[in-house]
């Protein structure tokens, strides 16, 4: 037992050693910015929830896209519906973190453009309801690891 036991310690040792990977030497953490939420939509709400993001928060992705601070969107469902305390994600990749400071030129063009394809009493009604049927379970702003070649 006490030769396992050493077997299991030296093992452990090995494996512990020091880190292989350093910042900016083997990778680098990515310029762009992807904002995810997570939510918990309960079940038999999932379809009314993604019928209000088709009319608000897709527009306004869409927006930020064309005006260039957003690279990409998507909403991700869990398959296994009620499992954990969150059954979606909303991601927003932002081109850098500068695309996320708070601009007053640039909040006053998105919002003259979302008031074109959806009238502000329309989308306040909208996103009263969400309350609902859903709850934010977290959000957090994450960097792809880009690994550089050798």
């Amino acid at each position: 037992m006490k030769i396992l036991t050493m077997a299991a310690a030296l093992s452990l040792l090995a494996f512990s050693g020091t880190a292989d990977a350093e910042i900016f030497k083997d990778y680098a953490p990515s310029k762009a910015v992807t904002n995810v939420t997570f939510v918990k939509v309960n079940p038999n709400r999932v379809d009314d929830y993604l019928d209000g993001l088709k009319k608000t928060w897709q527009p306004s992705c869409n927006i930020q896209k064309k005006m260039g601070d957003v690279l990409d969107c998507g909403i991700y469902i869990n398959e296994a519906n009620g499992a954990g305390p969150f059954n979606m994600i909303l991601t927003m990749t932002f081109r850098d973190s500068a695309a996320q400071e708070p601009n007053e030129a640039r909040y006053k063009a998105l919002e003259a453009e979302l008031r074109k394809s959806l009238e502000d009493a329309k989308q306040k009604s909208i996103v009263t309801s969400y309350e609902d049927f859903r709850t934010f379970w977290g959000e957090g702003d994450y960097r792809k690891v880009e690994w550089k070649a050798k």
